[in-house]
């Protein structure tokens, strides 16, 4: 079971989490429902021209670039310094 701790700190960091085992990427870990919109994201891309395709893609940078100055941005950076520590027990 994930912790709360956990659960907040993976959707802090955009609900993914990269688990790396010798010093490569090996798993990702996402919450379902993110999984499944990024499966059938991928299928809805394919029946789209070109023209949609750009303007999709133009529609996700603007929606990156507000969310850019988000106030957890602070929290986002600590999260991505983490991110190259390997943890062993």
């Amino acid at each position: 079971m994930i912790s709360e701790e956990l659960k907040k700190i993976m959707d802090i960091a955009g609900g993914r989490y990269i688990i790396v085992e010798n010093g490569k990427p090996a798993y990702i870990v996402m919450n379902f429902q993110e999984y499944k919109e990024a499966i059938l994201g991928r299928n809805e891309l394919r029946g789209l021209t070109e023209e949609e395709l750009i303007d999709k893609i133009n529609s996700d940078i603007s929606l990156w670039r507000e969310n850019k100055g988000n106030p957890e941005e602070e929290l986002l950076d600590e999260i991505e310094k983490l991110e190259d520590v390997e943890y062993v027990r």
